[in-house]
């Protein structure tokens, strides 16, 4: 399974937050259309189909991707190796995706680098 890197989810929930203040601020044209797009995205790098699900997957994702981070940090402290993080319990924080798709296209024509099927 693909999972989305860590740093491309927080950049998009950091944009999603502010255009979503922007949009209660006031409603534009431009904010409306930057809201949808970046909800669009995070729709689709977490498989989900609300924005709502979208956001706590995103979540989900953040803290499994801490977690690993840790371990890694503690493993490299202690000179050993760094714990591997089973395949089993990356399935289990993130949700699969349920279409496959060769790339994501956001709705202002942007292409993310996206190579070969997510599943």
């Amino acid at each position: 399974m693909l999972v989305p890197d860590p740093k491309v989810v927080r950049r998009l929930l950091t944009r999603y937050a502010a255009l979503k203040i922007a949009y209660a601020e006031k409603e534009t044209p431009e904010t409306a259309r930057g809201l949808e797009d970046v909800t669009y995205t995070l729709c689709v790098m977490t498989g989900t189909t609300s924005v709502r699900d979208a956001v706590a997957a995103a979540d989900v994702l953040l803290a499994a991707g801490e977690k690993r981070r840790d371990a890694r940090q503690a493993g490299l402290l202690a000179g050993g190796t760094p714990p591997a993080l089973s395949p089993k319990a990356v399935s289990a924080a993130v949700p699969p995706l349920t279409r496959p798709h060769t790339e994501v296209r956001t709705l202002n024509g942007m292409t993310l680098g996206v190579s070969g099927p997510l599943h």
